[in-house]
């Protein structure tokens, strides 16, 4: 991947328009994997989505978890084919698009980029307040709106800046997650088997068993925690070396996030000396620190869990930017709107409008919101996503025999079938006002397609050819029967 043409010449003179190279290619395998864990961010999981998980499912969050990662593993398999076949950095609207339709592709641009790039980082932010709040009185909101700001800035200096910054603070994000999972695990109360014999606590302090519906429901949430895996085709344009990097990176970067949150959440149902505290508590983790190690040892761990949680939101910066960035560049917008989007810094060779774009809006959201109610409206949204990258990934196999497939998943099309199977089945247990919030940005998005886009499909809503390496398109070149968008 070190170079991409802008026209390519295959046959007798048949001329396609690829995208030209505008964005720094400077990332190795494991610098993408930093950025890409950095974006799943393992310490948010841990340790802002499982308390709502706690308050959700009670001692069925790590089994939660568990369903959640499955659904993640099928998901993976969409993701790693179809992010080395189509290696642009739009992430999941630039397939869905190609595969199933541009009404369909622009319903996934606005789930996957504007949507998702106010409400993640939102999310994240507003956690780390509940952890610098040990140290000293702190407005979480405008604590939240600071740090988004300062990501921007980071992101816009460069993603190899980026990159080295999340690497290192992801050192820290790691040890904070294993150093509570092994605390819990030298304080285990409780059998293993509790784990597979999930309560839920009443407000009256009284408890009951799970039900199938609350535990579905919880899916959602968990799923949220371990979104991001995927980020690795959101650099695929900025990563050198084969194709087969873009899987490699989505495949490890799930297995990170679910080690780093099955096992710290697991060990504080088991560690735990109240149940029923944990989840009442405000902050689950507070009372699990506390009541173990006592007030100092809850203040040193929180620090570190908040500078692992700064470094998610530095990571998710550059992570949404490219989205918007590309939706720039495939002209969805007004053409001002989309020039300025796709603007790259003449420098840093960053997307910084985009970027900009990105942190002032979450920045603005932070300020009017908080913590759970975003995170089970972000569930409902990913779960519509999810089916759209599952069904992208069999009618791809169906619809187009030609395209140079560098990863090819195992068993197609069982992964797929069972994302779909699992996503509809979580979506039918949301609450009625996430899943209306979901279902009115889908609707939303096909009126302007069908209003704007539409009549405009030969100046807007733009699909060039996806970005190749120029070594493999000199080989396509010289191949009888080549087809041009292979």
């Amino acid at each position: 991947m070190e170079e991409i043409v802008t026209r390519i010449e295959i046959g007798e003179n048949v001329e396609r328009r690829a995208y030209k190279q505008e964005l720094h290619r400077s990332l190795g395998l494991w610098e993408n994997i930093s950025l890409v864990v950095s974006a799943v961010t393992p310490a948010t999981g841990a340790f802002i989505i499982a308390p709502v998980l706690f308050t959700l499912t009670g001692t069925g969050a790590p089994l939660t978890f568990v369903i959640a990662a499955a659904m993640g593993l099928a998901l993976a398999f969409c993701w790693a084919e179809l992010g080395c076949a189509y290696p642009i950095a739009g992430g999941d609207y630039t397939f869905v698009a190609r595969i199933l339709g541009r009404p369909a592709g622009f319903v996934s641009l606005i789930l996957s980029g504007p949507v998702q790039a106010v409400l993640i980082p939102a999310v994240v932010a507003l956690g780390i307040g509940q952890y610098v709040g040990v140290i000293f009185n702190v407005n979480t909101n405008i604590l939240a709106a600071v740090i988004i700001l300062l990501g921007a800035a980071v992101a816009i200096w460069g993603v190899r800046l980026s990159a080295i910054a999340v690497g290192a603070l992801l050192a820290i994000e790691l040890l904070a997650v294993v150093f509570v999972g092994a605390l819990g695990l030298f304080h285990v109360q409780r059998p293993i088997s509790t784990l597979f014999q999930p309560l839920i606590t009443n407000p009256d302090g009284t408890t009951q068993t799970l039900t199938i519906g609350a535990l579905v429901a919880g899916i959602a949430v968990a799923s949220f925690a371990y979104n991001g895996f995927q980020g690795a085709l959101l650099y695929s344009e900025e990563t050198t070396g084969s194709r087969r990097n873009v899987a490699r990176s989505v495949f490890i970067a799930l297995g990170v996030a679910v080690a780093c949150e099955v096992l710290p959440v697991a060990m504080a149902i088991l560690a735990s000396p109240s149940l029923a505290d944990l989840s009442a508590s405000p902050n689950a983790w507070q009372y699990f620190l506390t009541s173990i190690g006592g007030d100092t040892f809850n203040t040193i761990i929180s620090l570190g869990i908040a500078i692992a949680v700064l470094n998610a939101v530095v990571a998710l910066m550059p992570f949404f930017a490219r989205i918007l960035y590309s939706s720039g560049r495939d002209m969805a917008w007004p053409a001002p709107m989309s020039k300025a989007l796709a603007s790259v810094h003449p420098r840093w060779g960053t997307p910084w409008v985009s970027t900009i774009v990105v942190g002032v809006a979450g920045a603005v959201l932070v300020l009017f919101t908080d913590v759970a109610t975003l995170s089970t409206c972000v569930g409902a949204v990913l779960c519509v996503e999810f089916i759209l990258v599952a069904a992208s990934a069999i009618v791809s196999r169906l619809k187009d025999k030609t395209t140079d497939r560098p990863y090819r998943m195992p068993l197609w099309p069982a992964a797929p079938i069972v994302a779909i199977v699992m996503s509809v089945v979580v979506l039918t247990q949301q609450t009625s006002s996430d899943l209306l919030v979901a279902g009115g940005i889908v609707v939303i998005s096909l009126a302007y397609y069908l209003v704007y886009l539409r009549p405009r499909r030969r100046t807007h809503m733009l699909m060039l050819d996806p970005v190749r390496p120029i070594e493999a398109l000199t080989q396509r070149r010289h191949r009888p029967n080549a087809d041009v968008n292979d």
